[in-house]
């Protein structure tokens, strides 16, 4: 986590050095995670279940520095709560145990962009897009409704910094702005001995801008 928060530290950095062609972006929205894993079944009390995971709606905050004009770099840091329900489903009786599991991130996204409209008619409105990287880090946990014998999930079950590919478009109006953004993801969501599950996550945010 100390890592984490040093990068974003100098990214800022960075932007308050290059204030030329800067704006700063506060932004929310929501967002829905699907975990990818190869485990569909699962072993509970000794019998056979058929597992299926599922995103819930979430929500994420966070502010984001934007330098350059048509091509622009831009660092930002995020608060992201997201949630997931997995379904065991006995394959005797069809009866199914239902878990979910709502975990609360610090993001550090890194983008890069392009500004498809020149000036003036950009100081107006604009369409963008964009790709980079994120680093999440697990903040805490909160699991509810343990079934069977399923145990206690914690923090620690959790790699200490899980990596997404970002892929994504934006719209500038004025002073606000519209992104949407999908995070693909390329690390294992839990610790070594985890069953590899990967996040990818479909991510709206509606904000404001300030140009300096």
């Amino acid at each position: 986590m100390k890592k984490i928060i040093i990068a974003s530290a100098v990214l800022f950095s960075v932007a308050q050095l290059s204030a030329q062609d800067l704006d700063l972006r506060i932004y929310g929205g929501t967002n829905v995670l699907q975990l990818s894993t190869d485990n569909s079944t699962n072993i509970i009390d000794g019998v056979l279940h058929n597992t299926t995971v599922s995103g819930r709606p979430g929500y994420q905050f966070g502010v984001a520095a934007t330098i350059g004009k048509r091509f622009y770099i831009q660092p930002g840091i995020q608060y992201t709560d997201i949630s997931t329900e997995i379904v065991n489903e006995n394959n005797k009786t069809g009866y199914e145990f239902k878990d979910k599991t709502q975990l609360q991130i610090l993001t550090v996204p890194l983008h890069v962009g392009f500004k498809v409209l020149p000036e003036p008619m950009a100081k107006i409105v604009n369409f963008r897009l964009f790709g980079g990287f994120s680093g999440h880090h697990v903040l805490a946990v909160n699991h509810h409704g343990i079934s069977g014998e399923i145990t206690e999930i914690t923090k620690d079950d959790y790699s200490n910094l899980i990596m997404s590919a970002d892929f994504g478009m934006g719209i500038d109006v004025w002073f606000l702005f519209l992104d949407l953004n999908y995070g693909l993801g390329l690390s294992p969501v839990h610790t070594a001995n985890g069953d590899g599950a990967k996040a990818n996550s479909f991510n709206i945010n509606l904000g404001l801008k300030f140009g300096f």
